[in-house]
């Protein structure tokens, strides 16, 4: 019932897009064919993928910055408008960390662009200061936005567009990699735009900002999404990495725990062997630990791997390329 309620922040169905790709002797290919993809007020969505290209492309797409060729895109129960390559007053888009003045500190920028807003300037410096103390980003208040990193640049952009009164950001910088105090920041603006019912979509390759920040995420690969699911069930639904082993003996390892625990999968490269369980033993890493010391295997490294984002986008795409090879 509670999504019900909410409204729709993006519709996307039977999306085409306008861009091909071209093969040496073989017929163009579109990019996207058939995407399909809804989003709610107060969801924040990571978009992960296997080409950063496809993965802006698609944000560009439901930022109204791209035409597409096929379909309908609808956003905040809108219609978009026929006329393309032109960001919506109700969509705040970040495609660049090159959108402030580089001259400015990060308090004098966030100040200056909310300018509009009521109270003095004076006020709102006070409000804004506060502000970034409060999403942890203090220790940037004073300094010039020149001196800072391209993920701090990304972060504080990011603020800006929680400043604004758009219902739906898209960042979209896929390519940055973000240390702890950023995740920080991250997360507590997240919260705070669930809070406001407001809709984040971000590209990222950054599995533990994703884990950390957001509530959904759509794999893309090879121009269609592999599922559209909460974070946490699609680690649950995907991570079946039960244990790593490195050691010199691990072929050896390998074929002996293929005889004795057959139900389990094994992937070998070199002398590092991954164990996974497509059926969630619950026992799993004990069982295997307590076989191979049966043998006197005794590994010098062995370690049962956390649940996380990036062993599930793994294996959704390893069980996508085999069930490719297997339907030709």
């Amino acid at each position: 019932m509670e999504e019900q309620r909410r409204k729709q922040s993006v519709l996307m169905e039977h999306v085409a897009s306008m861009e091909f790709y071209q093969k040496d002797n073989e017929q163009p290919v579109q990019v996207f064919q058939d995407l399909n993809f809804e989003a709610l007020e107060g969801e924040i969505w990571a978009i992960i993928g296997n080409k950063a290209f496809e993965v802006r492309l698609f944000l560009e797409i439901v930022a109204n910055a791209r035409p597409y060729k096929d379909g309908r895109c609808v956003l905040n129960e809108t219609g978009m408008m026929r006329k393309k390559r032109l960001i919506l007053p109700h969509v705040y888009y970040i495609g660049s960390t090159n959108m402030m003045f580089e001259n400015m500190s990060v308090l004098e920028y966030l100040t200056f662009i909310t300018a509009k807003e009521p109270g003095s300037i004076d006020e709102r410096k006070h409000q804004i200061a506060k502000d970034l103390l409060d999403v942890n980003l203090g220790y940037l208040s004073e300094r010039e936005i020149s001196t800072l990193t391209p993920p701090e640049k990304s972060v504080v952009e990011l603020m800006a567009g929680y400043y604004t009164e758009s219902k739906l950001i898209i960042w979209n910088l896929a390519r940055l990699y973000y240390d702890e105090k950023c995740i920080l920041a991250i997360q507590t603006i997240c919260q705070e735009l669930q809070r406001q019912k407001r809709t984040l979509l971000f590209s990222s390759f950054d599995y533990k900002m994703i884990e950390a920040c957001a509530t959904h995420i759509s794999p893309l690969y090879d121009g269609r999404f592999l599922c559209n699911s909460p974070v946490q069930d699609f680690i649950k639904t995907w991570d079946h990495l039960c244990a790593i082993i490195r050691d010199d003996r691990a072929k050896e390892m390998e074929e002996y725990l293929m005889k004795t625990m057959p139900d389990y999968e094994y992937r070998r490269n070199g002398n590092r062997l991954e164990v996974w369980d497509q059926h969630n033993n619950i026992a799993g890493y004990d069982a295997i630990c307590a076989t191979l010391g049966k043998n006197y295997y005794y590994p010098k490294f062995i370690e049962q791997h956390p649940y996380c984002v990036e062993n599930a986008w793994k294996e959704i795409v390893y069980q996508y390329e085999q069930n490719s090879k297997t339907n030709g």
